[in-house]
């Protein structure tokens, strides 16, 4: 696909909606020009969308969103920090903790492998049942890991690494950074997992096992285009969880493929990018992004911990070059992301109009810098005693893909989350809207075709941590957190759209 006519992504975001039909007014961009039918409110729209790259958050954005508990008739586990998967609506879940937040002090000891998923589970939402059976025991410190990092790609599950224990039998905490690799062929596991875990063989389900040093890591995210493998971020953490001690982080993209050397899969061409002043971070958001030449797939990191303050990071982190096996990484300097800063539920999704292209993220909850504050209707930086506190707040990132965003958090009087949710959650879309033969993009052209303005059911938020506040210090002691058990409808709406 050509690049369309060069124009500011500000430009870009209204050329969007014109070309929706979401607005009738006309605009004029520097090689673009688009006719109208307007009626005020909307020539006042778009001159703020039009404003969006040099606005603060607290713009309002035009797509909002809505979480509705979904009244379930069979047993959800209840899980955070898993591996994820679908296949025609089904879902696979692995690995993770069953239980909230770790103890910050070893009171109780952090990371008790009692608490680890030692289940791999499949959910069939639209027949009302899950399923679940252990993981085999030849991989069971390796799938029950918590923090691993994972992709799909189609039927095809990429694994690794996550934060587990180097010998089941002989420690009651976690204390390893696995170095495991596995291809997983996820119809093949549900399969497996459907039938109680005796068939198909399980060579037939995990395609590819390996090992290597290269890929020790947890808290990272995991990427793969044309072939070429990409762990960005995480660290490698050794020996029990002590209070102060950290990981040593990669600060990198480390880049491989897969060959076979002699009669076994191993690591070969590896390529790793360093930079330990934007890349030395851990329990980010990595979402996809479309770009302009030929539906080519980047990535931004959104977020992450710890600056040398102690502090989430704020600048974007843009990927490219990922199907050359050449990356390169563009800094957002401009934009300083305010909410949800730590590993959440999030919503890769696309808007088309044209030959232009539109990404937007969404992130549900998770830890962040800025929070809602009802008193002054907006976003505060809370006092040193309560720094990054848990969310309930909605955001959503406007990008071109390359090293532009705008970022729009939903405040009332639109929706907060129901809660302080989506810490280490994560998002299933429905299947029908998913854009092209991507496993995880969702095409917005379908999710508001013509002049459907919703709400529209787009996918699922699962699993999570669950706090019963913001912080959870307190004068009286910790406040305890849990797994979210409740599944949550996610819904989409233009609610502005034709009035």
């Amino acid at each position: 696909m050509k690049k369309g006519p060069m124009i500011t992504f500000s430009q870009l975001v209204t050329v969007f909606l014109i070309g929706m039909g979401m607005w009738g007014c006309t605009t004029t961009t520097n090689q673009t020009e688009v006719s109208e039918k307007a009626t005020p409110k909307w020539h006042q729209e778009i001159a703020r969308i039009s404003e969006l790259a040099k606005a603060d958050s607290s713009v309002s954005d035009f797509v909002q969103m809505t979480l509705v508990p979904d009244t379930l008739g069979f047993y959800l586990p209840a899980i955070q920090s898993p591996v994820a998967a679908h296949s025609n609506g089904v879902w696979v879940l692995f690995g993770g903790r069953k239980a909230g937040l770790h103890s910050m002090n070893n009171n109780p000891p952090a990371f008790n492998t009692l608490q680890a998923n030692d289940s791999i589970w499949v959910v069939d939402l639209a027949n009302q049942r899950s399923m679940g059976v252990p993981v085999p025991p030849s991989y069971f410190k390796y799938l029950a890991a918590s923090s691993q990092q994972y992709f799909q790609d189609g039927d095809l599950l990429y694994v690794n690494g996550g934060f587990t224990f180097s010998d089941s039998s002989s420690t009651l905490v976690s204390n390893w950074t696995s170095d495991a690799f596995f291809e997983i062929n996820v119809p093949s596991l549900i399969q497996y997992v459907t039938i109680g875990g005796t068939s198909p063989d399980l060579d037939q389900v995990f395609t590819k096992f390996l090992r290597d040093p290269y890929l020790q890591v947890t808290g990272g995210e995991m990427i793969e285009s044309n072939g070429n493998f990409y762990i960005v971020g995480g660290h490698n953490y050794q020996g029990a969880y002590q209070p102060g001690k950290t990981g040593k982080y990669t600060n990198a993209i480390r880049k491989f493929e897969l060959s076979m050397v002699g009669n076994a899969w191993a690591v070969t061409d590896t390529l790793t990018l360093s930079d330990p002043e934007n890349l030395h971070r851990r329990d980010f958001n990595l979402a996809e992004v479309i770009l302009p030449d030929e539906d080519s797939i980047g990535v931004v990191i959104m977020g992450g911990v710890f600056t040398p303050d102690d502090m989430a990071y704020q600048s974007p982190v843009y990927i490219n070059g990922l199907a050359s096996g050449n990356p390169s990484i563009e800094v957002d300097t401009v934009t300083q992301q305010n909410v949800n800063l730590y590993s959440s539920a999030k919503i890769n999704s696309v808007m088309a109009a044209g030959e232009y292209r539109v990404n937007r993220i969404a992130l549900l909850g998770g830890i962040t810098y800025k929070a809602y504050n009802k008193d002054s209707g907006g976003l505060v930086i809370p006092p040193i005693t309560e720094v990054l506190p848990f969310s309930n707040l909605m955001s959503s990132y406007y990008t071109n893909g390359e090293d532009e965003t705008v970022e729009l958090v939903q405040l009332p009087p639109n929706e907060l989350l129901p809660g302080y949710l989506g810490t280490n959650a994560v998002f299933f879309p429905v299947s029908d809207y998913l854009y092209g033969s991507s496993s995880n993009v969702i095409d917005l052209n379908k999710v508001f075709p013509d002049s459907v303005t919703g709400p529209v059911l787009v996918g699922y938020m699962y699993g999570g941590i669950l706090s019963p506040a913001a912080i959870t210090f307190s004068p009286r002691g910790p406040r305890s957190t849990t797994t979210n058990p409740v599944l949550y409808e996610v819904y989409m709406s233009i609610p502005n759209v034709n009035q």
